[in-house]
């Protein structure tokens, strides 16, 4: 276990392509990275040691992008997207309306034949410590999907429904400080690249 304070860098994979569509596993691609986005980005993520990236290829891509000349992210088999069952691909507007929830409704719903919020947290929690506890570098970068960064903050703000109102957008960062305790400290949540 680490004695010294560490840096996570969750970073949210750029636009799906094409738009519009429920992805959880199903695999993506990623359209064009403005220049001045990429910078940015990699201007705040240069002192990263270590990268890894949900297997999707919309996380992977976006890695390759912001570090085209580092070595392929480690893949973290569980840090793919909420699986969404039957609604895996729909385009938004054939999504049934929910109709309104509160939060621990929320984090228990589970789409026909997929996975609720609080499975997505029983998955990658338990990945993201094992992260911790291998992986014994200052700065870490992540990429992987809004769903796995909300299930960290769920462990952050040690509260699913809290973590479900955060909005996680496409190619924003959001900055954890894990404390030698493994407690953390909330530096920012998404942040524009």
């Amino acid at each position: 276990m680490s004695h010294y304070n560490r840096d996570i860098w969750l970073i949210r994979h750029a636009p799906a392509c094409p738009p519009g569509y429920l992805y959880g596993h199903t695999d993506a691609d990623i359209g064009q990275i403005e220049t001045a986005t990429q910078e940015r980005l990699q201007q705040k993520l240069a002192d990263c040691q270590y990268l890894c990236s949900s297997p999707a290829k919309r996380c992977v891509r976006t890695c390759q992008a912001l570090f085209p000349d580092h070595t392929p992210p480690h893949l973290i088999a569980a840090f793919w997207e909420q699986y969404f069952g039957d609604w895996e691909g729909l385009a938004y507007p054939d999504l049934p309306d929910l109709g309104s929830m509160n939060g621990q409704e929320l984090a228990k719903f589970t789409p026909p034949n997929g996975e609720s919020f609080l499975d997505l947290c029983a998955r990658i929690q338990p990945a993201f410590y094992s992260l911790l506890q291998d992986v014994d570098v200052q700065q870490i970068a992540v990429f992987a999907h809004a769903g796995v960064i909300r299930a960290v903050l769920a462990l952050v703000f040690d509260s699913p429904e809290a973590a479900l109102k955060c909005e996680i957008d496409p190619l924003s960062i959001t900055h954890l400080r894990v404390l030698p305790d493994n407690q953390f400290s909330l530096v920012c949540i998404n942040q524009g690249g």
